[in-house]
């Protein structure tokens, strides 16, 4: 009886406890961005305390790293529940850009100690069954996935507040230096989840992804033409606002077939394995380069429509703004979406020592990719943040 009555009142606190967060983080009108964020802020640090208090043991591998998986998956899904709630407009203070600032700093933190603990699994890997070393590497390689995706989802929620913001010329110093400190930040914490995977990647000795090189393959060539498109673009002040909205749409539309196969991706993770296909990873390290050529592209307006300013109408270039934000959005969220897509191959594979090579190669020119991504965006971001200032749009 004393035992049912435990197990009934164990059972009620996880009720209790799920509540509570589905509250902290609802998102209704009564719930402020500011306290999201700073909801979301708390978490990050507990986590980030959590891993740091986490010691990995012959005897005890697998549990550690499942309790950090399941609150790194935890905050991803709140992440999302706060992004989802918002709505036009938002208007901007200096707390809330400190807190931007402070969750990309402490996910470095946990970057971090995600390289800590792959260092130690490495270690311990030679006294250890190959069934727990090899459910280890599977959550090491999950939670820095976790730790990039959280990291590039903060970023996302960073340029979607920037779009709906209705006083960017008011903050516009202090968001340009929240948006430096957020893509340093990010380059910081895309290496240490590089380094934290390839230190598990190293002691694997052995899904087919193949079927994807259709899809993959389709997508490069639709960058490639959407390159070849944008470059041979010539901005003026008459035709600015409708080519940049002809772009968008072409934009708009590979976002949603890239985001599209990475939740195919995404859910394959989930029900099966994979064998690694060389062709995968090489299209994939060309796809990101091909998104970096795509917001030097887009960087490349910025310059054109800032020397046209002048000239051209109101409407017309808060019009040409607004389609560069946009873009600049959708160009982010695609190259996370590459990158995460070789993540989610990496954690499914089985056969990662035959192209182990490959696979590191791959991310390490994603690494590359995604650096001049973000930068490229971020200049364009600034400029389009000058013009608003400079003419209150």
């Amino acid at each position: 009886m004393k035992n049912f009555m435990h197990k009934q009142m164990a059972h009620a606190l996880v009720i209790m406890s799920l509540f509570l967060t589905s509250v902290a983080f609802s998102g209704n009108a009564q719930a402020t961005l500011a306290t999201d964020l700073q909801a979301l802020l708390t978490e990050a640090n507990s986590l980030k305390t959590k891993l740091a208090g986490t010691t990995l043991t012959a005897d005890n591998i697998c549990g550690p790293l499942k309790s950090a998986k399941s609150a790194s998956s935890t905050h991803i899904n709140n992440i999302a529940t706060v992004n989802s709630s918002l709505a036009s407009p938002i208007t901007l203070d200096t707390g809330m850009l400190t807190t931007l600032d402070s969750l990309s700093s402490v996910y470095v933190g946990i970057g971090s100690e995600a390289v800590r603990l792959s260092t130690s699994l490495n270690t311990l890997s030679a006294s250890v069954d190959q069934l727990n070393t090899a459910e280890g590497i599977s959550l090491m390689l999950a939670l820095s996935d976790d730790i990039g995706t959280m990291a590039d989802r903060i970023g996302e929620m960073a340029d979607r507040i920037l779009v709906m913001s209705d006083n960017i010329g008011l903050m516009a110093d202090r968001i340009i230096t929240t948006q430096n400190i957020q893509s340093s930040n990010l380059n910081l914490t895309l290496q240490n989840t590089l380094t934290a995977q390839t230190n598990v990647i190293n002691l694997v000795s052995q899904i087919d992804t193949s079927v994807y090189n259709t899809d993959l393959l389709n997508q490069l060539s639709i960058s490639t033409l959407l390159e070849t498109d944008m470059n041979a673009v010539v901005l003026t002040a008459v035709n600015s606002a409708t080519e940049l909205a002809r772009i968008e749409t072409s934009v708009a539309s590979l976002k949603s077939t890239v985001t599209s196969l990475n939740s195919l991706i995404d859910v394959n993770a989930v029900m099966s394995t994979m064998t690694v296909n060389q062709q995968s990873m090489i299209t994939l390290a060309d796809l990101s380069g091909k998104v970096a050529a795509l917001a030097t592209a887009l960087k490349g307006y910025t310059v054109a429509l800032n020397s046209i300013n002048s000239v051209t109408a109101t409407p017309t270039l808060a019009a040409s703004v607004d389609s560069i934000l946009n873009m600049s959005s959708d160009i982010g969220l695609m190259a996370n979406s590459i990158g995460e897509e070789a993540d989610l191959i990496l954690e499914m594979a089985d056969n990662i020592g035959l192209q182990a090579d490959q696979i590191v190669l791959t991310q390490q020119l994603q690494s590359t990719n995604i650096v001049a991504t973000e930068s490229a965006l971020l200049s364009s971001q600034v400029t389009m943040i000058n013009l608003i200032v400079k003419y209150g749009l």
